[in-house]
This record gives structure tokens, C-alpha cells and sequence, in this order.
């Protein structure tokens, strides 16, 4: 099922049009009656607006109300299917932006790309984050944007990785204030679940990077 703008889907008793189709969100309408199209805007990414779906019938355009009818499995899936496909794809984009124009001193489409990326990824996404952290074409200004990233969606899991690209950034010669403070607020958000994954890190027999966990010890409350 391929999403287009002006489409009317029906949710329980409500409707809901598709305003405006975008590379990463969705404007869409929520209507009582699809016929006066008097209704509330909304703004959603396009995982969410996927959500949002389940389970609701596309309307045809003519004779809106009298076309209901239950909408097939394969057709819920294909839909869901499709939109994955291209939120990956755009994720991949993004990223991709970030890697060269930290690179090419394109500031301003790295900015834009990392904050598009913020409202979208999610834990689905963390395997795509991580490939991307640990990317040969990553300089220090990068790896601390894809690191805040994979700190917001992974959180303590990815403290092995996140330590790494720490290091990799002292190697360089770099202070990695932003993935610095990526790690702190890590530690004060999770300090349990921090604190119980850098002792496990330490405990281990190949760890590398023993004097920042350590640090990063120090911030959890």
C-alpha cells in the first residue's frame, strides 16, 4: 500500500488525511466527518504516523463513508513493510550527510542531518548508529554527533561502544566535550543500569578503556 498525500484513513470514529507527505514526518488532519474536513493538525514522524495506522481502513474517494471495509493482512503489512524501508533509507542518508560533511566542512547539512535523525531514530535503528559510530570515515566532530545519537537510543548498552569512540577521539588529539557530555548525562539518567554495565566492562579481562569508565563512575549519582 503506497502512502500518498490527500489519502482519508479511518480510525475507529475518526478520520485522518494525510496533509503533507515529508521526507521524515507526516502533517496530517484529524477529522469527525471527512465531508466538511473541519479537524485538528497534527505533526508526527513517519514511525509514529505508522503506528498511528494499524489497523485503519483507506478510504476510496468516492462515497467516503459507505467504503469501509476491514483492511487485509498482506495490505497492513506490505504498508508497514514499505514505510520501514524508506525511513531506513532516509536514516542511512542522514548519516551518511554526517560522515562527509564533518569531513568536507558542510556545517550546516550536518546540523540539519543530526536533528533530523534525532526525531527519528529509535531502537530499531541502533544496529545502522552503531555501524555508523564505529565507520572508518568518522572524524571527531561525527563520531560525537553519531555517539550522542547512540547514547540517546541505546543508552548504557552501548557504553562499550560509546567508550571506544571516546578513545578514538583522545587518540586524535581531540577534548570530545560533546561526547563527554553525551556520557555524563548518560550516567545521571541511568545511574543503576550505568553503573552495573561499567562494572561489568571492568570486570572484564580485554577492556581497554579502564581510566574513562572509571570517570564516567564518577557521575552517577
Amino acid at each position: 500500500m503506497k502512502l500518498e498525500q490527500g489519502q482519508i484513513w479511518k480510525q475507529g470514529e475518526n478520520y485522518i488525511r494525510i496533509v503533507e507527505w515529508a521526507r521524515l514526518s507526516i502533517e496530517y488532519k484529524v477529522m469527525k466527518d471527512p465531508v466538511s474536513k473541519l479537524g485538528t493538525l497534527h505533526k508526527t514522524t513517519k514511525k509514529e504516523f505508522c503506528r498511528l495506522l494499524k489497523g485503519a481502513v483507506l478510504l476510496k474517494p468516492d462515497g467516503l463513508p459507505s467504503t469501509e471495509a476491514p483492511a487485509e493482512d498482506e495490505d497492513e503489512e506490505e504498508f508497514s513493510a514499505e514505510l520501514e524501508k524508506a525511513i531506513s533509507q532516509s536514516i542511512a542518508a542522514d548519516l551518511r550527510c554526517i560522515l562527509d560533511g564533518a569531513n568536507d566542512g558542510d556545517g550546516d547539512s550536518v546540523l540539519e542531518a543530526h536533528a533530523r535523525l534525532k526525531d527519528a531514530v529509535s531502537t530499531s535503528d541502533l544496529p545502522m548508529l552503531l555501524d555508523a559510530l564505529k565507520s572508518p570515515d568518522n572524524n571527531f566532530w561525527s563520531r560525537e554527533l553519531i555517539g550522542e545519537l547512540v547514547a540517546k537510543t541505546g543508552g548504557s548498552d552501548c557504553l562499550a561502544d560509546l567508550l571506544d569512540a571516546l578513545a578514538a577521539g583522545f587518540a586524535e588529539g581531540h577534548d570530545n566535550d560533546g561526547l563527554q557530555s553525551s556520557l555524563i548525562m548518560l550516567a545521571e539518567g541511568e545511574p543503576e543500569k550505568c553503573r552495573r554495565k561499567l562494572s561489568e566492562l571492568l570486570a572484564g579481562p580485554n577492556f581497554k578503556n579502564q581510566e574513562a569508565a572509571e570517570w564516567l563512575l564518577t557521575f552517577i549519582p
